[in-house]
């Protein structure tokens, strides 16, 4: 009789709460806002709160591969310049796992200051830690048109 409840109960399927990925959507959206305005507010302590201890973070330079600490410190030079680092995201897309404990976010925007003719996108791997969200991935990029590139290559001769 034992074996067979044994038996019964491993083969029974095991139900899971389907990830309420509309509320994960909203959280990670909201995260993302308050990074958005903790950088054109130059809130350097707010990003940090924001960012894995252990993440991975990416610059548009294939030699900028930065610890959390390593973002952090040039997070503090770039605030303590004078240049107007604001600008306005074009498009955003959050993409959550169905497990609903990450995410992968899109930002496309301009820097003025940094190319007024070259987009960048900035990708973000997004993790739930406890009940909040952490970055544990970001990577920025340009994106040029692809009409552009030929240009860009020319120019690079």
């Amino acid at each position: 009789m034992l074996i067979a409840v044994i038996v019964i109960s491993a083969c029974q399927s095991k139900s899971t709460k389907p990830a309420d990925i509309t509320a994960a959507k909203e959280n990670i959206n909201a995260l993302m806002d308050k990074n958005f305005n903790a950088w054109n507010s130059k809130d350097v302590n707010t990003m940090t709160a924001l960012l894995s201890d252990n993440g991975l973070f990416c610059g548009t330079d294939p030699s900028e591969f930065w610890s959390k600490k390593a973002l952090v410190d040039l997070w503090n030079q770039i605030v303590a310049d004078t240049i107007d680092y604001h600008y306005s995201i074009d498009k955003r897309e959050i993409k959550v796992a169905e497990d609903g404990n990450s995410a992968i976010v899109i930002e496309q925007f301009t820097m003025i200051w940094l190319s007024p003719k070259i987009p960048i996108r900035t990708t973000y791997y997004i993790i739930k830690a406890g009940d909040s969200w952490m970055i544990d991935f970001l990577s920025w990029a340009f994106i040029p048109k692809n009409e552009d590139i030929g240009k860009l290559n020319k120019a690079l001769e």
